[in-house]
């Protein structure tokens, strides 16, 4: 064995020996006021790298410069005033999950430490790539506990998470304070170097392969009816195609020696390939295309069984001149919510031509009918600029006369 190789099987054991004794346990966390919040993968549920941070502004000055104190577990210093981070006005925190991931169980599945007595609107996505997001919503008032059951895919796990201040405080406090944002539900994600297990361009185990798997193996022992899911991932070295059959023969080989494993004999593996589509550095330099050569292997063990629904498609929040503005669609209805009080019901005629009706508890003009249960209420129709819906402009009325008034403009945040 070369000595590049007996470190890198070094690395990957003592990676695993540390996830082993990392807090298997609950771990009880306070969430600032007065509350608590049980995390039962204890400090492993924690955001553990920033992706990017692009400051607000204005922003907070230095509590606006230090993204990295929303990594691991919440540790705001009230008394110094330290280890949070201002978004600024309309900032925006891309943060992932490394060695856990975010998935849907029943309850509250994500927790966000926001600082002070009341929680700032902040916009959430969640994706498991880093490039294809679902957009959760706002987040505010208290609402530090988000359940994404109405939005995940059933079955998926998540890695990132995105934070976007709404613009709600920008006067007075600019943008949302975060201390730490943790996965109540999580599974286990052990990520292992290629190099540990096989040979370049090939998918037989190596045999120096065995012992960094059958640390895993032990790992698995110990669980009650734990299911695997093996990922084979690889650089952008080669074509698309010869990468995504290399993938899938990396994490079937990796699946069978589980699941072959002495006291594994029935565990649930199932292989997945995602070739060079999911990178997690650059490929433009080695140590980068290295990262992106790996077998991950999520865990999950006995989890409560989720009732799979449709998931809610959320398709944007803009800032608008009548205030903040969520769309989103059900089934082929839209609905949505504008500043204080306001709703918003219709449809897309074309991607870029909404058309419906404005509905307000009160107004300076009420009408001769209701419409869902209010006299306050007109029709409503907006513009966008291009497909990806992130700018537009709008037309609108009191009641059912033709949307002649101008002014209902609006700017995509999240």
């Amino acid at each position: 064995m070369n000595s590049k190789a007996g470190r890198l099987i070094l690395v990957a054991l003592m990676s695993l020996m540390t996830l082993s004794a990392d807090a298997q346990d609950a771990v009880v966390y306070s969430d600032g006021s007065r509350g608590e919040v049980v995390f039962p993968q204890g400090p492993r549920s924690f955001a553990d790298e920033v992706v990017s941070f692009a400051v607000g502004e204005p922003d907070a000055g230095q509590v606006s410069e230090r993204p990295q104190t929303t990594l691991g577990p919440p540790d705001y210093d009230s008394r110094n005033d330290a280890n949070y981070l201002t978004l600024g006005c309309a900032g925006e925190l891309v943060l992932a999950f490394t060695d856990n991931s975010l998935v849907d169980t029943p309850g509250p599945d994500l927790y966000i430490f926001e600082i002070g007595p009341y929680v700032e609107a902040t916009g959430l996505a969640i994706s498991e790539d880093g490039a294809n997001w679902i957009r959760v919503g706002k987040i505010e008032g208290g609402k530090s506990a988000v359940d994404i059951a109405a939005f995940a895919e059933p079955g998926s796990a998540y890695r990132y998470v995105r934070l976007v201040d709404l613009k709600k405080s920008c006067r007075d406090y600019p943008g949302a304070d975060i201390d730490a944002v943790g996965a109540i539900g999580s599974v286990r994600t052990i990520t292992l170097d290629s190099s540990v297990l096989f040979d370049t361009g090939k998918y037989e185990l190596k045999e120096a392969a065995t012992s960094a798997l059958s640390a895993v193996a032990e790992e698995l022992r110990l669980l009650p009816k734990p299911e695997v899911s093996v990922a084979g991932h690889t650089d952008n070295v080669g074509s698309e195609s010869d990468n995504l059959v290399l993938a899938r023969n990396r994490a079937h080989a990796v699946a069978d020696f589980l699941s072959k494993s002495p006291g594994l004999e029935k565990l649930a593996a199932v292989a997945q390939s995602y070739g060079e589509s999911r990178p997690i550095a650059s490929n433009e330099t080695i140590e980068g295309r290295q990262k992106n050569r790996r077998v991950e292997i999520t865990v999950t063990s006995n989890a409560a069984s989720v009732v799979n629904v449709q998931p809610t498609r959320i398709l944007g929040i803009w800032d608008s001149s009548e205030g903040l503005m969520q769309l989103q669609a059900d089934g082929g209805e839209v609905t949505g919510e504008y500043g204080e009080d306001g709703e918003i019901i219709g449809v897309f005629s074309q991607t870029t031509e909404f058309k419906g009706y404005w509905i307000q508890p009160r107004s300076s003009k009420s009408c001769a009918t209701e419409r869902n249960g209010s006299l306050y209420w007109g029709r409503l129709e907006l513009t966008f600029e291009s497909e990806a819906q992130d700018v537009f402009s709008g037309r609108w009325s009191y009641c059912d006369g033709d949307p002649t008034s101008t002014g209902w403009d609006g700017n995509r945040l999240l």
